[in-house]
């Protein structure tokens, strides 16, 4: 089995470690700077590393030469579903619904620092559970 290549949270690996200041700002940096090859490169490296969680959203063009481009991902867990989105084709949007059951309670656009802490939590979280069940497994 490989290991992903990208580390997502700057390489922070255990507990509930806050994104850092510099990390934040040189992601919003990057974001600002040429928003659609970001979300690209950003939504490719969310499906390799989470890949039941994140989903690609593409819209293709054209008839006879069909291109296609990277409008948007999601990345879902239990409770929450992080979304970003390029509206207008210029602006990157982020969004965090809320959900019980699979029922969308509230959908709110957040600011990209509050998004990316959000998802970094998540992710260390399914990353302590991963790793907490194959010490106990390995303990067997």
């Amino acid at each position: 089995m490989s290991e992903s290549t990208h580390d997502l949270d700057g390489g922070h690996t255990g507990g509930a470690a806050p994104l850092s200041f510099d990390l934040a700002a040189a992601w919003l940096r990057h974001a600002e700077g040429d928003r659609a090859a970001f979300l690209s490169r950003f939504a490719l490296i969310l499906a390799e590393a989470l890949p039941n969680h994140a989903e690609v959203q593409r819209l293709r063009h054209g008839l006879f030469r069909k291109t296609e481009e990277i409008v948007g991902v999601c990345v879902a867990f239990d409770n929450e579903t992080y979304a970003m989105r390029l509206k207008d084709g210029q602006h990157l949007a982020t969004e965090v619904e809320k959900k019980v059951k699979g029922v969308v309670l509230s959908t709110r656009e957040v600011d990209p620092h509050t998004w990316m802490t959000g998802l970094m939590t998540h992710v260390r979280e399914r990353t302590e559970k991963a790793r907490a069940m194959s010490e106990l497994l390995a303990g067997l």
